[in-house]
């Protein structure tokens, strides 16, 4: 979408999107032609997969729609050439097909495919993704560019620096930052390696003893610790900023590093502000995104005694401004992995009853997870491991994760088999589980007695002795006072029901 200029420098409305429809039935292209230029789209189309191929060469569309069964080139071989350098490798592709099994959607996302949709499907179905791959690809766009202006405008400084034949502590840091962190923070895909990086540059920086990222949580609502380094975890793990509350707001408004104590002498912040206080961290830092905050980092004071200083933050914002590309990418290969294994969960194919009672075993194991400080990776996992169940290690559900393995880069489907395998099966492990996998099999099968007992009609307390006492010896105190916690939320909600 372009906007033009006319001779009185009045701009011209921005071209309306492009979207290329193939598919071989005539009444479908014309159907979804009139529903899509009706909301603004402009529409062409193609009857088979080789002239949807040259339409994409030739029109450059914003979006293609595909339809599977193609004649001349089926639809994944379309996806497949386009994907391969067949024009823009990046457009987005929705893939239309009659088939909603598993297998078929696997292979539609192995072959570059952005959405599947199953039909019959309802044209404002498909409006609505296909506006929101559009918001998505325009999203990329932008943090590309922003990344890319961030590297010039780097670039520019170290050539300055050369020029002069002179270059101060802070200037040295900022190229260090850009040409060593850089590329550290950008070496993975997965935000639990990037948030344990992006600390550790910071605490080497800033010379700080602890220091936190906070990322968006499950529920997408609240900021919550991500990673922590250095001492303090159980001061710092408790700790959640609203997204939409003042204090996020204003951290993200400023759009730099700001002293506590700075925040502290605004009224409408101070008490969002009191669990910084009891945790000891004392300057803030937005990461910001296409959709706005995504996360923020927060650090303790100086090992040295030294306060802050004006080098401090603008080290700090740097950090920020290099890590958000490489954050938001994380937050989206983590929700990708959740979908996947979301669609792990769909082919089990639970009674919906059965649904019902292990998602309410799945909410209460997740906050059970949380007051045990439980990594939101491993809180991630054990929910979907709720999810599956012993249909997890059956041979349905191994052949199926397997295959959804290979389209997760973060490695949270291999942590999901190995949970699934630790806690249901009972092979003697040759080594000693790290505590917080220990805890995390303790409450798989706690969460699975509950959802069990659920299903079989005792009430909330009554299940959850019932998980209690399967457990035996093996439950350490700390984890049952953490299940008793998080079943009183589940009794209250039965309470406010009835």
């Amino acid at each position: 979408m372009e906007t033009f200029m006319t001779a009185d420098n009045a701009p011209h409305p921005p071209t309306p999107p492009s979207i290329l429809v193939a598919d071989d039935d005539r009444r479908v292209r014309e159907l979804l032609e009139i529903a899509l230029t009706a909301h603004g789209f402009n529409v062409f189309t193609a009857s088979d997969g080789e002239e949807a191929v040259k339409r994409v060469l030739c029109e450059h569309p914003d979006l293609v729609v595909l339809d599977v069964r193609l004649p001349k080139k089926s639809g994944l071989e379309v996806c497949q050439a386009l994907r391969g350098g067949a024009g823009d490798p990046s457009i987005p592709i929705i893939l239309v097909s009659a088939v909603a099994e598993t297998d078929s959607r696997v292979q539609a996302f192995q072959r570059g495919a952005d959405d599947y949709l199953a039909k019959p499907f309802s044209p404002k179905e498909l409006i609505a993704r296909i506006r929101r791959q559009l918001a998505r690809a325009q999203e990329i766009r932008d943090a590309r560019r922003h990344a890319e202006e961030l590297e010039r405008e780097l670039s520019r400084v170290q050539e300055e620096a050369r020029r002069a034949h002179a270059e101060s502590r802070h200037e040295q840091h900022l190229r260090e930052l850009a040409f060593g962190v850089g590329r550290e923070l950008h070496r993975s895909p997965d935000l639990d390696t990037l948030a344990q990086r992006l600390l550790m540059a910071v605490q080497s920086r800033l010379g700080v003893g602890a220091a936190a990222l906070l990322a968006l949580g499950r529920t997408g609502d609240d900021l919550e610790p991500y990673a922590i380094r250095g001492d303090g975890f159980e001061r710092i793990a408790g700790l959640r900023v609203r997204r939409g509350g003042e204090l996020a707001r204003l951290v993200a408004g400023l759009g730099r590093p700001v002293l506590r104590a700075e925040l502290e002498r605004m009224d409408e912040v101070r008490g969002e502000l009191a669990p910084f206080v009891a945790s000891g961290l004392v300057l803030l830092a937005p990461v910001r995104g296409a959709d706005g905050l995504d996360a923020m980092l927060a650090v303790e004071e100086r090992k040295d005694g030294r306060e802050h200083s004006k080098a401090d933050a603008e080290m700090l914002r740097g950090l920020c401004e290099i890590a958000a590309v490489a954050i938001q990418n994380g937050l989206r290969l983590r929700l990708q992995a959740d979908q996947l294994m979301a669609m792990a969960a769909e082919t089990a194919s639970l009674s919906p009853e059965a649904a019902a009672t292990r998602n309410e075993a799945a909410a209460m194991i997740d906050r059970a997870a949380s007051a045990s400080f439980l990594s939101p990776r491993a809180r991630d996992v054990l929910v979907h491991a709720v999810g599956l169940g012993d249909w997890g290690v059956g041979p349905e559900g191994r052949s199926c994760l397997a295959r959804l393995r290979g389209l997760d880069p973060t490695g949270r489907i291999c942590d999901l088999e190995r949970l699934l395998d630790e806690a249901l099966t009972q092979q003697p492990s040759w080594e000693e589980p790290a505590p917080e996998d220990r805890r995390m099999t303790l409450l798989l099968r706690a969460g699975l007695a509950y959802a069990e007992a659920r299903e079989l009609g005792a009430s909330a307390d009554e299940a959850m002795a019932h998980a209690m006492a399967q457990a035996g010896s093996a439950m350490d105190p700390a984890t049952r006072l953490a299940l008793g916690a998080a079943t009183r939320g589940t009794i209250e909600f039965e309470d406010h029901v009835a």
